[in-house]
This record gives C-alpha cells, sequence and structure tokens, in this order.
C-alpha cells in the first residue's frame, strides 16, 4: 500500500491554505498552476470552471490552461484556445466518467484503457498535436454538484500517475472544491448583491458574510430567517445589512472564531469550513458551516468569514433521507441523527439507553453499509444526502 510522506502532507497542506486564501478565480488558477505542477509532475495543467452541469453534459464559464518546461516559469497556453472549449470536453473520457460518478479523481488507465486512449478520437484530435498523454482529472464538487475541474497532463515520456498521486489528488481535492465555491459566491456578492440575490436560487441556503470583527455585511432572507430561529430575536430590515446592527447568533461567532484562532496560530492551517449541527429548543435543525473568505477586489485584505446555513427540518429527517439508500436499521438511524447532532458516543449511549459498547457495535455496522472508514466522512456522506 502506497504511503504518503511527511512531505506530501506537508504539499497537501500548503497548497490548501494557498487556495483558501486566493481572492479571486484567476490568482486561484496562476498560484495552483504552479504548485500543482510541482507536486505532481505535471507539464500541463488545465483549470475549467463550470457554469452548468446536469448528469449528461457540462457547459463551461472559463478555462485556463498552462504549459511547463521542467524548472521553467508557468506559461499560459494561447496556442489551441479552442481545444479547451465546450465541444472539446464533451469527447472527454474521464468527463464523462466524472459526470455520472461520485468520485473525485481519475486517471487514464483505469477509466479508460491505454489501448483504447490511443484509438480515441479525443486523443488523436486534441491531445496528441500537444504532445501529451497522461491525464489525472480532479472533479471539484460542492454538495454533490459539479463546479470545476481540474486536469493535470504528462507527456508519453514520462511515468504514468501512481497510487501515491492519486492519494494525494483525493486528499487535496475537497479543499480545492470549497476555495472555489467561496471564490465563486464571494465574488457575486461583491459584484451586486442585488443581482446577486435575484439570480441564484438559493431557497434552501443561507448566506451571511460577517467582516473580521463578525458584524454583518451581506445576509440573504433565508439567512435572516435562520438567524432569527437560532438566536430567538426579530430579524427586521433589508437583507442588505451593510452598517445596521444585527444579531448574530453566538453559535456562528463561535465557529467564526476558532477558524480565526486556527489562522493565527497555524503554519500551515487547513480552512475548510468550521460547520456544526444546532438543535433548538422547538426542535428545529440547522447545519451552520463557516468559512474563512478573502475580498476579491482587495490585495493582502483580512478575511471575512462567510455563513452556509441549511435548515435539515424542511429537508426531512435523516432517518427518512437515509433508510433506503443505505438500508439501516432503526436504532442505526437512531444513532446516524445523534452522531449529526455532534453527540459523543457516551451520550448517545446515555440518550438511547444502551452501553457504549452497542453504539460502538452500531457504528461499525454503519460504516460498513455507508463504506466510511470515519466519523469525519460518515458525516460528510450523511450530510451530501440531507
Amino acid at each position: 500500500m502506497s504511503v504518503l510522506t511527511n512531505a506530501d502532507h506537508r504539499d497537501i497542506l500548503n497548497l490548501a491554505y494557498l487556495a483558501n486564501c486566493c481572492e479571486g478565480l484567476e490568482s486561484f488558477e496562476d498560484i495552483l498552476s504552479v504548485h500543482l505542477s510541482r507536486i505532481f509532475h505535471a507539464e500541463c495543467t488545465t483549470f475549467h470552471a463550470i457554469k452548468r452541469y446536469d448528469s449528461s453534459r457540462v457547459k463551461m464559464a472559463e478555462t485556463r490552461s498552462f504549459y511547463f518546461d521542467g524548472n521553467s516559469p508557468k506559461e499560459e497556453d494561447k496556442l489551441y484556445p479552442k481545444l479547451y472549449d465546450d465541444y472539446y470536453y464533451k469527447r472527454s473520457p474521464l468527463l464523462t466518467e466524472a459526470l455520472s460518478s461520485s468520485k473525485t479523481v481519475f486517471k487514464t488507465g483505469d477509466s479508460i484503457s491505454f489501448q483504447d486512449w490511443e484509438r480515441s478520437d479525443f486523443y488523436n484530435n486534441f491531445i496528441r498535436p500537444q504532445h501529451l498523454y497522461k491525464q489525472l482529472l480532479l472533479a471539484l464538487r460542492w454538495k454533490d454538484n459539479l463546479i470545476g475541474m481540474i486536469t493535470l497532463w504528462r507527456s508519453k515520456k514520462q511515468p504514468d500517475y501512481g497510487k501515491r498521486d492519486v492519494l494525494k489528488s483525493e486528499m487535496l481535492t475537497p479543499h480545492l472544491a470549497v476555495a472555489m465555491r467561496n471564490i465563486g459566491v464571494i465574488s457575486k456578492i461583491y459584484r451586486g448583491k442585488e443581482r446577486f440575490i435575484s439570480t441564484d436560487a438559493l431557497d434552501t441556503e443561507g448566506l451571511l458574510l460577517l467582516d473580521q470583527k463578525f458584524k454583518p455585511i451581506y445576509l440573504n432572507a433565508k439567512a435572516k430567517e435562520i438567524c432569527q430561529c437560532l438566536s430567538g430575536g426579530a430579524a427586521n430590515g433589508a437583507s442588505n445589512l451593510e452598517g445596521e446592527d444585527f444579531p448574530v447568533p453566538s453559535c456562528i461567532i463561535n465557529n467564526c472564531s476558532e477558524l480565526l484562532h486556527l489562522l493565527k496560530v497555524a503554519d500551515e492551517p487547513v480552512l475548510l469550513p468550521k460547520g456544526r449541527v444546532m438543535i433548538t429548543e422547538s426542535g428545529e435543525k440547522f447545519r451552520i458551516e463557516c468559512s474563512l473568505v478573502w475580498k476579491a477586489d482587495h490585495t493582502n485584505s483580512v478575511p471575512n468569514f462567510m455563513v452556509s446555513m441549511y435548515n435539515l427540518t424542511d429537508g426531512g429527517d435523516v432517518v427518512t433521507i437515509t433508510k433506503a439508500k443505505y438500508r439501516l436499521s432503526k436504532r442505526e438511524l437512531e444513532i446516524i441523527n445523534c452522531i449529526i447532532a455532534g453527540m459523543s458516543y457516551s451520550e448517545i449511549a446515555d440518550k438511547l439507553y444502551i452501553s457504549k459498547l452497542t453504539v460502538h457495535t452500531h457504528v461499525k455496522n454503519i460504516y460498513r453499509k455507508i463504506r466510511a472508514k470515519s466519523r469525519i466522512e460518515l458525516d460528510r456522506l450523511i450530510q451530501s444526502s440531507i
């Protein structure tokens, strides 16, 4: 089994940190292209921002590609611009699999044999003229939606991507997806709040933007509603609350404070959203996720906080959504609800009047059925089902 080295982990954490610090899509692509090329020994790195996507096709919003030659500086590809449009990627075998699979990393040799690859029109008409051969595709997803792709290319003379490369990619991809999603949302907010409100279908997602002092800069109607439920206070006024004194729930401030502390004390902090499930006294359940974000039009700006909020009560209980999908027992579903609520094994045992050992046994069976390897992965898989 391939094991990542300490240097590999440092590379991943450093790149995740840099991605989260990017202030716009252009800097995201410029900075990442250099480091991805070095870490994965790629001769070409291609970035795709997805404008629209369904299970059978994808509409590109932006595509950029960078070539490298050893240690020479990056050079953005201007030679074959048409190779990276929608028509080009409709012929990609790896994209076809990415659209129909929940996996995040795909490589030539696994998704398609090299023999079939060399016979394909996609390779002969589009890839071969660029003297490229081996492909590693990172599918960037947010809430199971494809929002972008990064393709790392090697020439035929280079060795194939190995298990170590795939492991690094699988660890890195969720961080890059979060960073790309945050960049997209924050840029829309700063470009024009009214247009953002009217064009984005965010009926089920609350969005709250706070400055470095936890003061609201922006929130939409759903965020206002959820904040009111969490704080128990009235939420009056327009969605654009710049300069107004709006009561931010303490659970959100605590999450943001923890992220800010991590940024100050850690050399290479991992800045994935700080999330938790909150249950009100009335039984309503909300998922709160806080991220550090950088203002796109200010260089070296102090990070703000973006808070995503989801009403899990409106969407139905985890029990009703998960039962058919994973074929779990009633007791296993009860335990999953407790895990999503952030309870420890001891707390679950006390709540359900069973022993801690019995809880461990049920959790082990849940891991097997859902194919999760850790509590964090279990939470991610269940949250994606909610």
